[in-house]
């Protein structure tokens, strides 16, 4: 109603409308906390103890040379995973998350009731697409499960435990417990929630001169360019962990750069804001910049390559 209206209605209403779905995420937030700490603790890849001893040995001949060694296994500390929140459907949640809790503080910094609406409709079609594509909660974590479910068969016979282990593994140690898992993803997903939020201020620049709104889109820029950098950084050193050297023509990564170069341009053209034309400009970056980053995401899905979810 906001949105479409001259004047502002339920503005009381609406913020507390928007900090109950925030709360309402935080709270969905934890309970996947809490999710991912029962898998730690009652997950354990546990062997006989007859196989300890030749599987220590032939990890010790896998890692020879190797720079990225497997830890030996413990029989009195058998590995267990130490899953990250924001895989699979998860990550979506995530992202949704950063973006409902950056959204209000940006509801308590402007006055502009048609922007304000602007930004729930955004949190209303995210929420829409976590009940209606991606809910984490009826299905968690199903290709985890898929993964794991044969090791609690109750029909498993040692030795196929013993294959299935050398399986899981190297994947449990590289990817569920890589310690980037808990920096490179959340750090992204937090500039795609600032990304967000400057492509709503940038929609307005373009509708209504306002200062304030500028400085709301670019503040939030400033942010999501830092933590994106960031983020990008350290899954620089993953990568060559993971994949080697042969991953730089990772369609993801390319479609990355280039969302970064039109991030970067975007915030330098805040030099030359005085400029006939600039204002408009600007806010058409900060748009064509979402966009970059809708495309980034969704080539994972696409286009085949490392970062591949298929």
């Amino acid at each position: 109603i906001n949105l479409c209206s001259p004047k502002p209605h339920f503005q009381k209403s609406s913020g507390w409308l928007h900090g109950m779905t925030a709360g309402l995420y935080v709270a969905g937030f934890l309970l996947i906390c809490w999710f991912h700490y029962c898998i730690n603790r009652h997950l354990p890849l546990e062997l006989p103890a007859e196989f300890i001893q030749w599987l220590n040995l032939q990890l010790q001949s896998m890692n020879a040379g190797s720079p990225y060694p497997l830890p030996l296994y413990d029989a009195l500390a058998p590995p267990r995973y130490t899953i990250p929140v924001w895989i699979e459907n998860e990550k979506y949640y995530f992202w949704f998350l950063c973006y409902a809790l950056l959204a209000s503080i940006a509801y308590l910094r402007i006055k502009n009731h048609r922007l304000m609406g602007f930004i729930h409709l955004i949190l209303a079609i995210q929420t829409a697409i976590l009940f209606f594509g991606t809910d984490p909660f009826t299905d968690p974590l199903p290709q985890f499960f898929r993964e794991i479910s044969p090791w609690f068969s109750a029909d498993i016979t040692p030795f196929n435990r013993l294959g299935l282990f050398m399986r899981l593994y190297p994947k449990m140690i590289f990817y569920y417990n890589a310690h980037y898992m808990w920096f490179h993803p959340p750090l992204l997903f937090i500039s795609y929630a600032c990304i967000t939020l400057t492509f709503a201020a940038s929609v307005f620049m373009l509708i209504n001169r306002e200062l304030s709104i500028e400085t709301l889109g670019y503040g939030y820029a400033k942010m999501g360019y830092f933590v994106l950098t960031l983020g990008m950084l350290l899954g620089y050193p993953w990568a060559l962990q993971a994949w080697g050297p042969n991953w730089w023509w990772d369609p993801k990564i390319c479609s990355s750069l280039m969302m970064w170069a039109i991030y970067s341009t975007y915030l330098h053209t805040r030099l030359y804001a005085n400029k006939p034309g600039m204002w408009y400009f600007s806010s058409a970056l900060g748009i064509l910049c979402f966009l970059a980053m809708i495309f980034t995401f969704i080539s994972s899905f696409f286009f085949p390559g490392e970062h591949t979810f298929q």
